[in-house]
């Protein structure tokens, strides 16, 4: 599949650590690269793509131009069970983990009905005791670095920061050309391959027209700050002030604690040092921020409205310089590869952070793309990998978006839709995914997910519950029933999932759970249109 040849204008930063070795002209119109592989961005998709090709054939020239001198703090602070496998076992990185990051305590969320609802009666969803599999609270800054400087150490070239000015896209069997700056002077390189690692950037994807956004399909936007002197949901303060907190055995405060109202959610995530992070998610059609002076002091008024989050924030401050904000959060690219091109992790999308699941698709790209270019160097065909990545990918990310998030911000402050919705969304990760990846991760890593024969039966059966909750929600609002349960409700878990009988037990009472909310809703509906007698 051939890829277009003309140039693209890219700015992205400036270099250090620059060390000339410009080819000549005559290399550089021969057939022999500068470079086996170019990687355009050295964060988590980048770097990890560049650790695993020196890891797996040590004598590939990689090059990572990276934009920033160090890296930033970045939104992504949670993973999942799949970004947990990838972290652990394909990166083995299991033990720095560990030493350096949070082990995450699974997923809870909040409900009320307003913010004088004490915090003993807000119901509670969530497991009673510890997840299973390895997941984590993770600080990106630290966890690029040294994703970076493993793949450094591996042998790849590592420039840093670079100005990529223009990209020559190889057509047929000729090389891709990359031309980037450094303390202004300038240098042209070639390669057999070249990587997207830009995040969110989405380079090459933007540039050679693949990149679409969802827009009103699903109109979110997110900011999000750090904070100081958080009290713990945990901590003896709140225990003695709320007695109910005691009930469940798990940390609560490891876990990645969610408030839930109607169009929106918030984040509540503990960093490395003590800072927590701290973030909202919300539907522009279905919500807006409590009025302020600046998003930042909207964000915190917002945290307030809530128990929960007044019981952890109130005496909370703002880490100065740290707040982000995106309004168009869902995009994704209509072609993820190429000629012997490839876009991995958010350079070729992004959908919603609610479960956590972006660093996912982070992994699933870069393995199907350093299986890819390892095959090409054993002299296997690789039209058909490519051809795969091209196509699976956009196929994977609707097939995700519509079983899970499509439509779903309007039930999301229904304590017992969501219900529903967590049981049925998690068993159905761990029966799919999760098992998947576990099970044979050299076969799964390199497809993506939901893409198969049965994930698509699979993805079909969550798209059509997701609509009906969706349903639900618009007729309990005509009611006037949404949200009766998000009060003097525990709806805690005794066990926690696993990849096996246990998440086939949980999809069951996430159906029996729908079941009765269709029930309900059908029942108040009926209640309230049959006419009264005197």
């Amino acid at each position: 599949m051939d890829g277009p040849g003309h140039e693209v204008g890219l700015i992205l930063g400036v270099k250090r650590d620059f060390r000339q070795s410009m080819s000549s002209e005559e290399n550089r119109s021969s057939a022999v690269p500068d470079y086996d592989v170019v990687i355009m961005g050295g964060s988590f998709s980048g770097a990890s793509t560049a650790l695993l090709l020196k890891r797996q054939r040590p004598e590939t020239r990689v090059l990572v131009i990276e934009k920033l001198e160090s890296f930033d703090r970045k939104v992504g602070e949670s993973t999942s069970e799949v970004a947990g496998c990838f972290l652990t076992r394909v990166l083995h990185m299991g033990a720095y983990m560990s030493a350096n990051h949070y082990h995450k305590h699974g997923l809870r969320m909040w409900f009320c009905n307003g913010s004088d609802t004490p915090v003993d009666e807000c119901t509670e969803i969530g497991p009673r005791f510890q997840s299973r599999l390895p997941t984590y609270q993770i600080d990106r800054s630290l966890l690029d670095e040294e994703i970076l400087k493993m793949a450094g150490a591996g042998g790849a070239e590592v420039v840093r920061p670079g100005v990529v000015q223009d990209i020559q896209v190889a057509e047929g069997d000729g090389l891709h050309s990359v031309t980037f700056t450094s303390g202004g002077r300038s240098r042209t390189v070639t390669s057999r391959w070249l990587i997207d690692a830009s995040g969110k950037a989405a380079l090459l994807s933007k540039r050679l027209g693949k990149y679409q956004p969802l827009g009103e399909e699903h109109p979110t936007s997110s900011m999000w700050c750090r904070f100081r002197n958080v009290n713990d949901v945990d901590s003896y303060e709140s225990r003695m002030k709320h007695p109910r907190l005691r009930q469940v055995k798990a940390s609560r405060g490891p876990a990645t604690n969610h408030l839930m109202g109607k169009g929106w959610w918030c984040w509540l995530i503990p960093l490395p040092g003590g800072d927590f992070s701290a973030g909202i998610v919300w539907d522009r059609t279905l919500y807006d921020l409590p009025p302020g002076n600046s998003l930042q002091e909207r964000l915190r008024a917002h945290l307030l409205s809530h128990p929960v989050g007044k019981l952890m924030f109130e005496h909370a401050e703002a880490v100065e310089g740290d707040f982000y904000y995106y309004k168009g959060l869902a995009y994704y690219t209509t072609e993820a590869a190429g000629n012997r091109w490839m876009c991995v992790g958010d350079a070729a999308g992004f959908i919603d952070p609610l479960y956590s699941q972006g660093l996912d698709y982070c992994g699933h790209s870069v393995y199907a793309t350093v299986d890819t270019i390892l095959a090409g160097y054993r002299g296997e065909c690789t039209k058909s990998r490519l051809e795969y990545i091209r196509d699976a990918y956009a196929r994977s990310y609707r097939y995700w978006f519509e079983a899970l998030y499509k439509g779903k911000y309007i039930y999301l402050g229904d304590a017992e839709l969501m219900r529903a919705a967590f049981l049925l969304d998690l068993a159905s990760y761990f029966i799919g995914p999760v098992r998947l990846v576990y099970g044979d991760l050299e076969k799964e890593f390199r497809l993506f997910p939901y893409d198969g024969p049965h994930g698509r039966r699979f993805a079909k059966f969550m798209r059509f519950y997701n609509e009906r909750l969706h349903r639900l929600a618009e007729k309990r609002l005509a009611l006037g029933t949404y949200g009766v349960a998000n009060t003097k409700n525990d709806f805690t878990f005794p066990q926690a999932m696993s990849p096996d009988s246990a998440a086939v037990k949980f999809l069951w009472r996430g159906i029996k759970v729908w079941w009765k909310a269709e029930w309900r809703t059908f029942w108040d509906g009926f209640t309230a249109t049959r006419p009264t007698t005197a």
